[in-house]
Formats: structure tokens, sequence, C-alpha cells
């Protein structure tokens, strides 16, 4: 999604391209990397742990060339051990060809959503914020199923439990309509729809000139990062709530290293938020909206939750962590997806 690529083999390929937006070399899932995609002014050093977000957000993904649309859950159910017969089946005595997608028994799927704290009463909400488009559905009427990941594969057998994404199963005609591979499709499993009915808007960036961009020092950090850089374009865009102002860091190859995000209150001018989106062994940075001469949109913003302020995101390819939205307030919290990268 412009969240957005994880890589697979064949069509998990395609989707997750599409999801993530970039291709990657396959590498083991590092799940500290969520910490280090996006400096702010709040984060906090050496965490250990991954961060446990205000809200839990998914991604869906379509199954290969089947009738099925898959959400996994398995950030926040982890099968990894292999002692644990009570999360997943004896996937051997499934045998080779069955044990790539399997609908949970009863005892399992009860055990999925005690551990997960989801009830049969609470709903499976798939919103599509390019298109404005929320599909609901209850968990009663929804499978729980497990599917291979895209690293593995049939010749991989026997598989291990940490092989399998745990999840529910959507037909793919009930979310008729959805951006192409659900790529701006975010998943949330409640009791309540947590998304607004505002919508998002699609940034359309404007150069300015250097001396209107805001003065406010770099914190002592950004500058290590820029070392050796040098400033680049500058960008706006205005809202009736915020400003947003973009300055671009080229490397000496004169390619974008950096950008730095500075959101203004429209009224005040005061700064709200600061950001500064970095290349790194996991991280590059987007290309800005039609920046290409396409209608290829990366960077939203707006209203997106009904109980959180307005969001902005978009600056950054993921490729061993998942995307992240920033709110726009001085909390400068940071939601990130629960997107399942197995990288």
């Amino acid at each position: 999604m412009t969240l957005k690529p994880l890589l697979l083999s064949a069509s998990f390929l395609i989707l997750l391209a599409a999801c993530n937006k970039k291709e990657s070399s396959k590498l083991q899932k590092q799940d500290t990397s969520k910490n280090a995609t996006v400096k702010t002014d709040s984060l906090q050093e050496g965490e250990a742990t991954p961060r446990k977000e205000s809200i839990n957000l998914f991604t869906v993904m379509p199954k290969d060339s089947s009738d099925i649309a898959f959400v996994s859950l398995s950030d926040i159910y982890p099968v990894d051990d292999e002692k644990d017969t009570l999360a997943l089946p004896n996937i051997e005595k499934l045998g080779k060809h069955n044990a790539q997608y399997f609908a949970f028994s009863k005892n399992y799927r009860k055990r999925f959503l005690s551990k997960t704290n989801i009830a049969e009463t609470d709903s499976v909400f798939v919103y599509d914020y390019a298109k404005n488009k929320l599909a609901s559905f209850l968990v009663k009427n929804l499978k729980t199923a497990a599917m291979l990941n895209g690293y593995s594969s049939e010749e991989d057998w026997p598989h291990h439990n940490y092989d399998f994404m745990i999840g529910f199963e959507i037909n793919k005609k009930q979310l008729s309509g959805f951006s192409e591979y659900y790529r701006d499709a975010l998943v949330y499993v409640g009791k309540e729809n947590p998304f607004s009915k505002e919508g998002l808007k699609p940034i359309s960036w404007k150069k300015i000139a250097p001396k209107d961009y805001p003065s406010k020092s770099l914190k002592k950090e950004d500058k290590n990062t820029l070392k050796g850089t040098n400033a680049g374009n500058t960008y706006s865009y205005q809202t009736d709530s915020y400003q947003y102002f973009l300055q671009d860091y080229l490397d000496s190859n004169k390619i974008i290293y950096a950008r730095r995000l500075l959101v203004t209150d429209s009224k005040t001018k005061e700064i709200i938020i600061e950001k500064l989106y970095s290349q790194s062994e996991g991280t590059s940075p987007a290309p800005l909206n039609y920046e290409n001469g396409d209608d290829a949109v990366e960077q939203y913003t707006g209203k997106l939750f009904k109980n959180k302020p307005e969001v902005v995101f978009g600056f950054l390819y993921e490729s061993f962590g998942c995307p992240a939205i920033s709110i726009i307030d001085k909390s400068n919290e940071e939601i990130y997806l629960q997107c399942d990268n197995r990288h």
C-alpha cells in the first residue's frame, strides 16, 4: 500500500509488490526494523520488542488465482513454537498438498480467537482509503485458516509452524471495487468501525522557493544522518487545517537520499510534527505523487480515524518492516501496520 513490497513466489510477488511498492531480497523478518524507518521527535531509544500500537491494523492479500482474499493476523498470533500443538495441527499428518492452505477446526479456531482477544460477535472491517470504500464481515461468518507464507513452497516440505500465516478468509467477490491487490486497504478487527467517513486526500505537491520552507534547525541525530548530502527541491501542500513542507536531500550522485517533512498549523504556523525519512538497508524514499507523470499516489493525508487527529503517510518504501501512519499532533504517534512482513 502507499503505506505499502514484500517478495514472494508467483502471484504473491505481485501482491506484495503492490502492497509495499518496493522489491527487496529474500531476508528474514526483522521486527525491530519497525522502529528504524522514520525519525520523529518522540520515538523511544533502545526498544527491544515490537511496539504495541494504539490500534492494530492489518492488511489483506489475494490468495493466488483463487476466489480467496486472506487477512493475516500472525503478527499478534505467533506460532513459532514447534511443540505448540494447540496453535496448529500436526502439519505432517495433513500431508504435503493439504498443508499449503487449510481451514481451522473448531478447537484451533477457538484458541486463535481466545489468544487474539477476538469474539465471534466482532467484525472484520476492510477499508480502502483510496476509494473511500468500506466492507465489514461478522467474525462468526468467516473461516479461520492457515496459509503457507510466500517464502515457502510445496518443495520445502516438511513445513514448520513459522512457515504459516494465520488469519481470516474472505471471498474476493465481497471486496469488489477495491484497489488492485487490495494495496490501499486497511483491516481492523473489533466491535466498532474505527474508520472515518470523511476520506483521505492524495497530496498534490507544488515546488516552492527554499526561503519559503519553515526555519527550524535540524536535530543533532538528523544532522548526522544527512552528513554529506545537499539540499534539493522544496515542496508544499496546504489544506484548511495544515500546511505540509517537504525538503529533499541528495547524495553525491544527486539521488534523493532523504526527505524532511514539517507539518504546520495553517492558522498559527506552529510546527506540529517533524519527520525525517531516509535511505537505509531496509528503507528508501518513495516517489512523490504524480512525479513520474502518471496517476500513482503514495502520500495521503486527512481524517482516517473517527477518534484520532488527522494523519499523513506514504513517504517510505519498506523492505524489512511494515509501513507506518503518522498522527498529526504533538504526540508524534506512529501506527505501524501489522503487515506480516517475512523478510
